[in-house]
This record gives structure tokens, sequence and C-alpha cells, in this order.
């Protein structure tokens, strides 16, 4: 695992920037989320094959996450790439909270999109402030 004054800033500038994009565009942008990944998983191996390791773990198993959904058509690959990254940064542990946490959110905003008579809605915000509440609580 990576020391928080690390970790953290580099989460924040990510989510802060694929929350941005996803509601201007629509769409994350790959190089964030690609980069961001082997960012976060350059400085992890900086801190030993352990925090290589775990943080590995986080990127698959952030990243898998939502694929049955994508496979569905209800998320784009933008929000796994995501998730990952966050994984790659953080850890097998804290990308299951962030999931948690932004599944709860983006429950809250589907109903709101739902009563304001719309389809879809961006949910790299719900991840973003589930990131926040797993950087909050944990």
């Amino acid at each position: 695992m990576l020391p928080e004054w690390i970790a953290t800033p580099a989460i924040l500038v990510l989510i802060g920037a694929a929350s941005a994009a996803d509601l201007r565009r629509r769409e994350v942008p790959t190089w964030l989320t690609v980069g961001g990944s082997l960012a976060g998983l350059l400085v992890a191996a900086v801190y030993g094959w352990q925090a290589l390791a775990l943080n590995l773990l986080g990127l698959v198993v952030g990243g898998s996450l939502l694929l049955p959904f994508i496979w569905a058509g209800g998320f784009g690959a933008g929000d796994a790439l995501l998730l990952a990254a966050i994984g790659a940064w953080q850890g097998c542990q804290f990308v299951l909270w962030t999931a948690w946490w932004a599944a709860l959110i983006g429950a809250v905003l589907a109903l709101i999109a739902r009563r304001c008579r719309q389809r879809v809605f961006p949910y790299v915000p719900a991840i973003a402030m589930g990131s926040v509440l797993a950087l909050l609580i944990s």
C-alpha cells in the first residue's frame, strides 16, 4: 500500500479530471485512466514488491467489478478503467469500499435521474464521491 500523502492527491486529481470529462463529454479519456493506472503501479513498484502486488490486485479487482454491467450495456469501459486506476493507487480493499459507496450514491443519482425523466446519467461522479467517502472513512 502506498503512503496516503502520495496516493490521496493522485486519486483526487484523477477523479476530478475524470468527473469533469464525464460531465462535459460523457466520456472518460482512456489516456487518463490507463495513465493513472500505470502511474499508480510505477509508484507502487518504487515501494517494493509487496506494494506492487497489492496495488496490482487492486487494479484487477477494480477493473473487474463492473464487467458484468458493461457487458449488459449499463456502464461504459471508462467507469471500470477508473476503478482500476483507483485500485492501482490504493489497493483492493480501498477500491472495494469505493465501489460500495459509489453504488449507494449511484442508486440515489439513478432515482434523481428517473424523477427527471432521464434514462442515463454519468456515473463517474458517483465513483468520485465514493472515493472521497472511502478516503474519509478509511
